[in-house]
């Protein structure tokens, strides 16, 4: 079976999860190199496209080498929402809706996981940019507002009647956030519905984490998002699993630190609007998991400079 979203095939069964303050351009195109199939963009809001359209197109600075890459949008206007697929369009290769986002502004202004209390709404974020894009247009979702309002399985049926080419569900609802833990069943029982393709979402920190979640929803990709912070090297380890059988062994301390430097590398060579502090945070998270990571994040924490950040982890 071929890996496919629509017409874009995708090397690998696993996805980057679009996260907000994490998917840079360096941190994109490093899990790509790690192994990623398909890599996403932060969440774009469709009304800073329009109003800021140079200043996002800048900022996420988009690469050659970390294609494919989905272009995540939120909002709940149908005309900013065409404006902003229209604006977007050469740059992606899957426009991608958010219709899960747990953040409490964006539940204010009625977008996002707000669309979990009602589906029937989703429509007016979808149709405007399956309307002006040739590319495959997904959705992501969690599976209900929250525990008295699962909603999951007529949330998929709807969205493939709208068209999408997949659906990315994350197991939890939106009032859970990211606490407790996430329900694959629902997943599966989304998958035995549908005739389009599944991105499962929730829980995914480890190889066998990737395995389990395909093995038991059936689902077509799994989706890793917080796992690969400071880890993109978990893609790599994840399709040897999925490919051999077999688990390589952890992540060493030479790797997490080569990992780090290419980081800083390509996050000053590709990042248009370069900040000391994302890229400092960002080199923190692959200190971790060896002997002595403490004392690098320490160091790593009175750096002022790029050259200082540089000169702690050679």
């Amino acid at each position: 079976m071929e890996n496919k979203i629509g017409n874009i095939k995708l090397d690998s069964r696993l996805i980057l999860a679009p996260m907000a303050g994490v998917n840079t351009a360096a941190f994109r195109l490093l899990c790509r190199e790690n192994g990623a199939g398909l890599v996403s963009t932060p969440m774009i809001h469709v009304r800073q496209v329009t109003s800021l359209e140079s200043n996002i197109i800048e900022r996420t600075a988009f690469l050659k080498d970390e294609k494919p890459i989905s272009v995540q949008l939120v909002g709940a206007d149908t005309d900013y929402a065409k404006q902003a697929t229209l604006l977007l369009d050469e740059y992606a290769d899957i426009f991608d809706i958010n219709f899960g986002c747990p953040d409490k502004d964006v539940l204010g202004n009625k977008e996002g996981g707000f669309f979990s209390k009602h589906p029937e709404q989703m429509k007016k974020m979808i149709s405007p940019v399956i309307s002006n894009t040739n590319k495959p247009v997904t959705a992501k979702i969690r599976i209900g507002w929250d525990e008295k309002t699962v909603n999951v399985l007529e949330s998929v049926k709807i969205l493939q009647e709208l068209g999408v080419d997949a659906i990315a569900i994350h197991g939890r609802t939106v009032k859970q956030g990211y606490s407790g833990k996430a329900n694959w069943d629902l997943i599966k029982q989304a998958k035995e519905i549908v005739d389009i393709p599944i991105i499962g979402n929730g829980d995914v920190f480890k190889p066998g984490n990737a395995k389990a979640m395909i093995d038991q929803t059936k689902c077509d990709f799994a989706m890793i998002g917080r796992g690969s912070m400071g880890n993109p090297m978990l893609f790599k380890r994840c399709n040897h699993l999925l490919e051999t059988g077999e688990n390589l062994p952890e992540t060493s301390k030479e790797e997490r630190i080569e990992n780090a430097k290419k980081f800083l590398d390509y996050y000053e060579k590709y990042e248009n609007n370069r900040s000391f502090t994302e890229s400092r945070q960002q080199v923190m998270w692959f200190m971790k998991e060896f002997d002595g990571a403490s004392e690098y994040r320490k160091k790593l924490m009175n750096a002022k400079t790029f050259p200082e950040l540089k000169d702690i982890i050679l």
